[in-house]
C-alpha cells in the first residue's frame, strides 16, 4: 500500500515492520509456466529478483550469504531468466528487475545475461554490488541499468573495509567511478551496522553527496535457520526516523507485507530508509496459499519461485 502519513505517532507506528500484517487482499490471477498465481495489482510491485550467485569476495558479518552453499548453474540460470521475462511480458506484469547475489559481478555469464536483458521490456533495472569489479564492467552497465546500488557500511574507508573483510573501493574510488557513469545513476546503500545514530546518518549523507541517491537499511530480522546473529538497535533506529520526520519532507512511505520503504527529500537529494522482516514472511509462507507470490526470485541454480526459499512456490526448475 502507498500512503503519505502526516501524524508523527502514526508514522512511527507504521515504520515498525514487526507490527505489519501479511495481507492478501486485491490480488489478481496470472498464469506463469502453466501455474496459476496471485500477484499484486500495482505495477510497482511486479518485481523480479535475479540472485545470480552465492559467491562473494566479501564476508560481512550480518550477511545471510556467508553461510550459503554454492549451488549454481549459470547457463540454466540465463535460460530461465529469459523464459521468465517472456512469461511476465505475456501476462503484462513485467516492471522492475534487480540483480543481486552474493556479488553479482562474479557471475561467469554476466555479459551474456546483460545482452539478453536488453531484449525485454524492463521498465526499471537495478543491481546491488560492493563495487569491487564495477569499473571494469561499466561498458556493460552504464546506460543499460537505471541504478547501481553500491553497498557501503561506513564512511571511513578503513572501517568500511574491516566490515567487508576485503579491499572494496574507497570513497575517492567511488567518486571517480561515478564521474564515468554518464547515464546510469549511483545509489550508495548503507547497512546500519557500524553505528546507528542521528549524527552518523547525517555525516554519512554529507560524505557521499557525489551520489545520485542515498539509502539506509536496517538489519533484517531473521530466524535462526540463517545462522546469523546480530543485535538490532530498534530504539536508535526509530530516533533517526523521528529526526527525519521533524526536519525533512517525507515524499513516500510504502508499507507492503513484510517491509517498509520510505523516501525523504533531504535538501534536494533523495534519501531512503528500508527495513524488511524475512522471519515474518517465511513464517507466513508456511501456512499460506502456495499461489500467493508477493515477488519473484530466480535462484543461482536457475529455479524460478515466488519465495526466497528455492524449495517453496516453485514455478519452474
Amino acid at each position: 500500500m502507498f500512503r503519505t502519513i502526516t501524524n508523527k505517532a502514526d508514522y512511527i507506528h507504521a515504520a515498525d515492520v514487526t507490527k505489519l500484517p501479511i495481507t492478501y487482499d486485491g490480488k489478481m490471477k496470472v498464469n506463469l509456466f502453466g501455474n496459476e498465481v496471485l500477484v499484486e495489482r500495482n505495477e510497482w510491485l511486479w518485481h523480479l529478483h535475479l540472485k545470480l550467485t552465492n559467491a562473494c569476495n566479501a564476508k560481512c558479518f550480518f550477511c545471510v550469504e556467508q553461510n550459503s552453499k554454492c549451488c549454481e548453474n549459470a547457463g540454466h540460470f540465463v535460460a530461465n531468466v529469459d523464459a521468465m521475462l517472456t512469461e511476465m511480458e505475456r501476462e503484462g506484469i513485467l516492471y522492475s528487475v534487480s540483480l543481486t547475489g552474493g556479488e553479482p559481478l562474479l557471475f561467469p555469464l554476466f555479459g551474456e545475461l546483460c545482452k539478453m536483458l536488453k531484449r525485454h521490456d524492463i521498465k526499471f533495472l537495478t543491481m546491488n554490488t560492493n563495487a569491487t569489479y564495477l569499473e571494469k564492467n561499466l561498458d556493460l552497465i552504464d546506460g543499460e541499468f537505471n541504478f547501481v546500488d553500491i553497498s557501503r557500511h561506513s564512511l571511513d574507508d578503513a572501517k568500511n573495509r574491516a566490515v567487508f573483510k576485503t579491499n572494496v573501493p574507497t570513497l575517492n574510488d567511488l567518486e571517480r567511478i561515478k564521474s564515468k557513469m554518464t547515464k546510469t545513476k549511483m545509489r550508495i546503500q548503507c547497512v546500519l551496522c557500524e553505528e546507528c545514530s542521528i549524527d552518523y546518518v547525517l555525516n554519512f549523507i554529507n560524505g557521499v553527496l557525489f551520489a545520485d541517491d542515498i539509502s539506509f537499511r536496517k538489519l533484517m530480522t531473521l530466524d535462526e535457520s540463517y545462522g546469523v546473529d546480530y543485535h538490532l538497535e530498534d530504539d536508535k533506529y526509530y530516533q533517526i526516523l523521528e529526526y527525519m520526520y521533524n526536519h525533512y519532507e517525507l515524499k513516500e512511505q510504502t508499507v507492503q507485507d513484510y517491509y517498509v520503504y520510505e523516501i525523504w527529500d533531504c535538501d534536494g537529494i533523495d534519501v531512503t530508509f528500508s527495513y524488511s522482516n524475512m522471519a515474518m514472511v517465511l513464517g507466513a509462507e508456511a501456512n499460506e496459499d502456495e499461489r500467493v507470490c508477493r515477488e519473484f526470485i530466480i535462484h543461482p541454480n536457475g529455479v524460478v519461485s515466488g519465495s526466497w526459499n528455492p524449495e517453496n512456490k516453485v514455478l519452474k526448475n
